[in-house]
């Protein structure tokens, strides 16, 4: 494969069990917290603080139509790599989202309409659209967007980090 330096590599398990994880068993959890919607921030356990902002004024921070397009993009892009990989295609590739925000017919809500833009390097367009299906029907996020993931909703009691109060 085409060395490229911000590819992360397979890491060996971290922990103390020997044993292998049951297929049910989660890989990774990520814990992420935000406090204040657009007008606070989002916070990642043992990572980064990012400060958010609602759309009007994303020069303030970052939105939730730029995080789900991150997030789409970066598992999108990975999944292609492994499908590339997979069939002995070497080659560079580029995935771009978009995510735009729709107010719904009703007035009443939103919606989000992502879409995602595939590039890979010296393959024919052919090529590349049965690529990039196959990534996107391996892609967890495309998963989820297709309505096929699993999300759910749970209560907890409410705790105020650091005394934050909206500004």
């Amino acid at each position: 494969m085409t060395e490229n330096p911000g590819y992360a590599q397979p890491q060996a398990p971290t922990g103390d069990a020997d044993e292998p994880k049951s297929p049910s068993a989660p890989i990774y959890t990520a814990k992420v917290e935000n406090i204040g919607g657009t007008s606070g921030e989002v916070r990642v356990e043992d990572g980064q603080t990012v400060a958010t902002a609602p759309t009007s004024h994303a020069d303030q921070g970052s939105n939730p139509e730029q995080f789900l397009g991150m997030a789409w993009a970066t598992c999108l892009g990975e999944t292609l790599k492994v499908v590339l990989s997979v069939n002995d295609i070497e080659a560079l590739s580029l995935v771009r989202v978009e995510v735009e925000l729709h107010q719904e017919p009703s007035g009443n809500g939103f919606y989000f309409a992502p879409k995602a833009f595939i590039s890979i390097e010296g393959v024919s367009d052919e090529d590349a659209e049965k690529y990039a299906a196959r990534a996107h029907a391996r892609c967890p996020i495309s998963k989820l967007l297709m309505g096929k993931g699993t999300a759910s909703i749970e209560i907890e009691p409410y705790k105020n980090p650091d005394d934050f109060q909206l500004s």
